[in-house]
């Protein structure tokens, strides 16, 4: 008698996946409307500044002075606009792990992936991390300083230009709501700019689709602009500076000065905010995806333990996750569980799981 196939299982004790999207250090730069040549790296600086505390603490006087040694970056005079600028590499890496110690189970990854990307799954994906991108969510707390602001976005569809005024942080925009942002370009570059970026996320026989991106925005000379902060371990920390900013050595007008930059890591948190399956009714926004669906900024968590939607509860359901792709109830519906995985394969990182089921399969 013929034995029965081994369940189908995505858990193991050594599992990990290499990030799938890859993202240079992001570097402002000074601009001037009038002069397109004038571009000057924004420099990170020092001041000392005598504030007032305002963190409640009942051992201090209340309203005490608070001293301190912080570092900023400022629009230079003669100049009048701000340019974060980046680029983006869409690679092919969760179709199989990076590293696993169970061979049915990388099977079991390869055969999930091959069936999402048959059902046009990376399309989906695509389309969110272009929003992301038209809508300068990576330009975070820089993008609410001011009224006009363009997202150039250059790769081997050709150029365009968004006004992400025209989209929303809230709702994700469609093909057609991306096309009527945008300032330059048309239909066939955009659909160029989204099919490539799913292909450099689906076709491994390619290193990936590369897109260059400049955020360009209207600022009034020595207007605060706000890089990434460093969060600097204790044993690191310069104890003279109470706010140090990210910034890169570069050489200008003859002397080498420190250019502000935003970290990789926050523009890939800005462009992953693309979970919009979690379901919470209280935090209803797309959120960065993670396993957990964590909020930094609230510190809520979205999918946790107790409502079983997390990665680990959900890859748990192999059978049903991989066969919703193999032979779906509707033809071509994707459903947002599925979605959420390959979502975080994407995001990569390390998945093994320490629980006697896992250890069994591993």
């Amino acid at each position: 008698m013929a034995k029965s196939p081994a369940p189908l299982s995505l858990e193991t004790g050594m599992l990990a996946f290499a990030r799938s999207v890859q993202i240079t250090e992001g570097l402002f730069y000074a601009t001037h409307s009038g002069k397109p040549e004038v571009v000057t790296p924004v420099e990170v600086l020092e001041k000392g500044v005598l504030g007032q505390s305002s963190q409640y603490n009942a051992g201090l006087q209340a309203g005490q002075s608070n001293p301190q040694s912080v570092e900023y970056a400022i629009v230079p005079q003669g100049h009048d606009g701000v340019r974060l600028g980046f680029s983006v590499r869409f690679m092919p890496l969760s179709l199989r792990p990076h590293a696993c110690n169970n061979t049915a189970v990388g099977a079991a990854y390869a055969r999930l992936a091959q069936a999402y990307r048959a059902r046009g799954g990376y399309g989906t994906l695509a389309l969110l991390y272009v929003w992301n991108i038209a809508n300068a969510r990576f330009a975070w707390r820089n993008r609410f300083q001011s009224d006009a602001m363009t997202v150039s976005v250059k790769s081997e569809a050709g150029e365009l230009v968004f006004d992400p005024f025209r989209l929303s942080l809230e709702k994700p925009a469609s093909r057609d709501e991306l096309l009527a942002a945008l300032v330059t370009g048309g239909a066939a570059e955009l659909d160029g700019l989204l099919g490539g970026v799913a292909e450099g996320l689906s076709d491994d026989t390619h290193a990936g689709f590369v897109v260059k991106v400049a955020w360009d925005a209207v600022m009034e000379p020595a207007q605060e602009v706000f890089p990434s902060q460093e969060y600097v371990r204790e044993e690191k920390a310069d104890k003279q500076l109470s706010r140090v900013f990210a910034k890169l050595p570069t050489f200008f007008a003859g002397r080498e000065l420190m250019q502000a930059s935003m970290h990789s890591q926050k523009i890939g948190a800005a462009l992953r905010h693309i979970d919009i399956w979690h379901g919470s009714e209280t935090n209803p926004e797309p959120i960065s995806v993670n396993p957990f669906g964590g909020v930094q900024k609230t510190g809520n968590v979205l999918r946790d333990n107790k409502s079983k939607r997390s990665f680990y509860d959900l890859r748990a359901k192999a059978e049903a996750l991989i066969s919703g792709l193999e032979n779906p109830a509707v033809e071509g519906e994707i459903s947002g569980d599925a979605h959420f995985v390959m979502a975080n394969l994407i995001r990569g990182g390390v998945f093994g799981s320490k629980d006697q089921k896992a250890e069994a399969n591993g």
